[in-house]
């Protein structure tokens, strides 16, 4: 595919190339709702014109509150069409951000879908000047709907066949499309600048041999995140059919009615996968449960041998074929991004035959690098992606350079200056090493480092990847920046426990009296003994205690990308953290 610089150039490429009925799908009430590539191009044009009728200019702050789906991807594109800059905004983001990322751009046009969102929306409606909806069933009073605004487009466009190509034919490539606001784990959310030329520049790109007659791309990411609306752009382009699907926890059901062959997912998606199947395992009766724990303990085993070599064929017929059955039975691409994928995890899909390849990228550099069928090295984020240039400064920092660097933090120079040397190398912040081969592989935040009472320098995240080795673990922080030992908190999977309780028959305690049981006490000593046992003295883990509360995007302790905010966590929990350090929570 030639390298497309614009958003013009990938509308034309959808309205010229590609003519299926289910370009875009989502699912209105139980059942799932096809848009043909024809009808989709013609929405983007009416509700461009319809923008463009109401006063919408080039540099216009538009934002989007809505989770995704067919009407927000045409909105998307359109308002950017229209000349405006595009400012999505997460379905479930905070009312202070929300305020933030609305008033700092001047967003005046907003368009919105959903409950939550229009409850949002209600407590600060006197930010704006218009508001769409975005809703299949209509009826917010104050609001233009979505057909209303088509049908005025419409009636445009019959007046003026001309008046939409006009419209479209002045971008240039470096003009400004969106800011997207960083999920960052501390402080406030910083607005990057992102040109057209960077959201469209690596949709040529066909690491996994792209095809539109073939494929079919399950989108489950928020395209409020520079990760899912990057790789929606690119199935976009490749004229893949896609369907957007946000209720994440019956993910399953989706990839049995629709079968998908590619998704994107962030790596805590795929922890919840494996705990589940463990605990569908645990919970079988012991016929099934013998087999599974069988089958799972070898593809576990990460160093092989001829006995792996031997039975891995048995055990893909009677207990892997059914994993694969279970999201569908047709993946050949699942890329993992956003956060660091435990390589155990990578190790357990890959050989149970379902296809992982975990890529980089960040809000300031879109996606950088990414692992494929070619040229794949687990516990790495693959190689960067043509045309772009990475390399490491001299504390260890991964610098990026190329097609998809963003321009700049919105009114903040000074960041700005930063975070892009005068060479034009965007900063990561992510510590990291390439091999010889050209292999990327993080090693974690360069501000997650945190320094022990007695000076030493502590990597959390390769820590806490190993913690989630035990199904048991949803997610875990280490706790270390000035202390004089390490300790963890620990939030349980309570799926898995509950299962760990049936078949302990332990049913008759509470979660947490189970959690404080001899039974959990016992496996956490000898899960803590083999981490130890691989780390350095001031490294080990002494102590840990367990939250009660699951973290959420909601309560605050993760980022809408699903990684943890190790400073309101930390906050949240101190008197727990306290607990763990008698001594030094009363000095």
């Amino acid at each position: 595919m030639k390298p497309l610089e614009t958003l013009a150039d990938l509308y034309r490429r959808i309205d010229k190339d590609f003519n299926k009925n289910n370009a875009l799908n989502e699912m209105v009430g139980d059942e799932w709702v096809a848009t043909s590539h024809a009808d989709f191009a013609k929405q983007i044009r009416e509700m461009t014109l319809y923008l463009n009728h109401v006063g919408i200019k080039k540099g216009d702050a538009v934002g989007i509150l809505c989770s995704p789906g067919t009407r927000w991807v045409i909105t998307d594109i359109a308002a950017m069409l229209a000349g405006a800059i595009v400012v999505p905004l997460f379905a479930n983001i905070s009312e202070e951000n929300f305020v933030f990322e609305c008033t700092q751009p001047n967003v005046k046009t907003l368009f919105v879908g959903g409950l939550d969102q229009w409850i949002m929306y209600s407590k600060h409606k006197d930010l704006f000047d218009r508001v769409i909806s975005l809703d299949h069933l209509n009826g917010k009073h104050d609001a233009v709907t979505y057909e209303d605004a088509i049908k005025i487009g419409r009636g445009i466009a019959e007046k003026d066949p001309k008046k939409f190509d006009a419209l479209i034919n002045g971008f240039k490539p470096e003009d400004i499309a969106t800011i997207i606001y960083t999920s960052g784990s501390t402080g406030v959310p910083k607005g990057a600048l992102i040109s057209h030329d960077v959201l469209v520049g690596l949709v040529h790109a066909d690491p996994m041999n792209w095809n539109s007659d073939t494929d079919t791309y399950l989108a489950i990411l928020p395209l409020a995140h520079v990760f899912g609306r990057t790789f929606n752009f690119i199935m976009l382009a490749w004229g893949i059919p896609v369907y957007y699907f946000n209720d994440l926890k019956n993910v399953g059901v989706a990839c049995k009615q629709i079968k998908p062959t590619i998704t994107a997912l962030v790596p805590r998606l795929l922890e919840k996968i494996y705990a589940k199947m463990v605990s569908n395992v645990d919970s079988a009766d012991v016929l099934k449960r013998t087999i599974g724990q069988w089958a799972f303990s070898l593809a576990n085993d990460e160093e092989g041998g001829i006995l792996k070599t031997i039975f891995h064929p048995l055990a893909d017929k009677v207990v892997y074929s059914h994993l694969r059955e279970a999201l569908g039975g047709n993946f050949r691409v699942i890329i993992s991004g956003g956060a660091p994928l435990n390589p155990h995890l990578a190790h357990f899909f890959i050989d149970v035959g379902i296809p992982i390849f975990e890529g980089w990228g960040l809000t300031e550099a879109s996606i950088v690098s990414v692992n494929n069928p070619k040229q794949r090295k687990i516990g790495s984020v693959g190689q960067v992606i043509e045309g772009l240039e990475v390399k490491t400064a001299p504390d260890g920092e991964l610098l990026v350079r190329g097609a998809v660097c963003f321009a700049g933090y919105f009114q903040n120079p000074q960041l700005t200056k930063e975070t892009i040397d005068e060479e034009g190398w965007v900063h990561t912040g992510d510590k990291g090493v390439i091999d010889e081969n050209g292999f990327i592989t993080i090693l974690g935040r360069i501000k997650d480092l945190v320094k022990s009472s007695v000076g030493e320098y502590i990597a959390p995240v390769p820590i806490e990847q190993e913690l989630g080795k035990a199904p048991f673990i949803d997610l875990s922080m280490v706790v270390a920046d000035k202390k004089k030992f390490v300790s963890v908190l620990i939030f349980p999977n309570f799926e898995v426990v509950r299962s760990l309780k049936a078949a302990q028959k332990q049913e008759h305690l509470t979660d947490e009296e189970f959690l404080n049981s001899d039974y959990i006490k016992n496996e956490m000593t000898k899960l803590l003994e083999s981490i130890n046992n691989h780390l350095n003295h001031w490294e080990q883990i002494h102590a840990y205690r367990f939250v009660l509360a699951p973290p959420t995007i909601e309560t605050g302790e993760l980022t809408p990308s699903m990684k943890i905010r190790r400073e309101v966590v930390a906050k949240k929990y101190a008197e727990l953290i306290d607990s763990m350090y008698p001594e030094e929570a009363h000095l």
